[in-house]
């Protein structure tokens, strides 16, 4: 995805867009990859990075091709008694660290071996600005081999990975590991659309 923007001229405008704006923004799979600030494992060269998500992704985590699966996700912010979202999980990447938020670069990322940072970007207004300030929130993990174990009834070490972060929101921009899109369950995406709507009236009532 980012080869193509970047063939097709799009990567600028859409940092603008995502980062200089801060317009309500939604990356699934690859898209969740090009809205982190922070990416691992990228391809050889790595790839370029919109950022806009004070997160650091590990790419494709489940393996290959044919390790992809759906199954079924809690979703809280759908609703406290909503049924799991049957998740679609496709060479998905996840989100293996929720970085401390920067006016600029994500300076100690760049340290990291095998690791691509987004470009900084300056926010253009006192909106934009608060909404970049926001705190990472962690919507939906994918259960990991500790709690797996403890519902078996067997000893953990604490210090286990308990679950795989695969939602998160900062502000409003939104990132999922999965494909919403490719299940007949429309739930993310009608949330989401009242999301996109209230971000719109609070930057007019703000402008105001």
């Amino acid at each position: 995805m980012s080869l193509v923007a970047a063939r097709s001229n799009l990567l600028e405008p859409l940092r603008e867009f995502v980062k200089v704006d801060r317009k309500p923004t939604w990356g699934t799979c690859a898209g969740l990859i090009l809205l982190a600030e922070s990416a691992n494992k990228t391809k050889k060269g790595g790839q370029e990075l919109i950022g806009g998500l004070d997160v650091r992704v590990n790419r494709n985590h489940f393996g290959r091709q044919t390790e992809s699966f759906q199954g079924p996700l809690d979703l809280p912010f759908l609703g406290r008694d909503a049924p799991p979202f049957p998740a679609v999980f496709i060479r998905a990447p996840i989100v293996e660290k929720i970085l401390p938020h920067h006016e600029g670069i994500q300076t100690e990322e760049i340290q990291q071996d095998d690791v691509v940072v987004a470009p900084s970007r300056q926010a253009r207004d006192s909106v934009a600005q608060a909404a970049t300030a926001e705190h990472v929130e962690v919507l939906a993990t994918l259960v990991g081999p500790a709690a797996q174990n403890a519902t078996e009834g067997r000893n953990i070490n604490p210090d286990q990975e308990v679950g795989d972060i695969v939602a998160v929101r900062q502000g409003n921009v939104f990132g999922t590991s999965f494909h919403p899109e490719l299940t007949g369950d429309a739930r993310i995406h009608t949330w989401w659309l009242h999301e996109v709507q209230s971000a719109v009236r609070k930057r007019d009532k703000l402008k105001q």
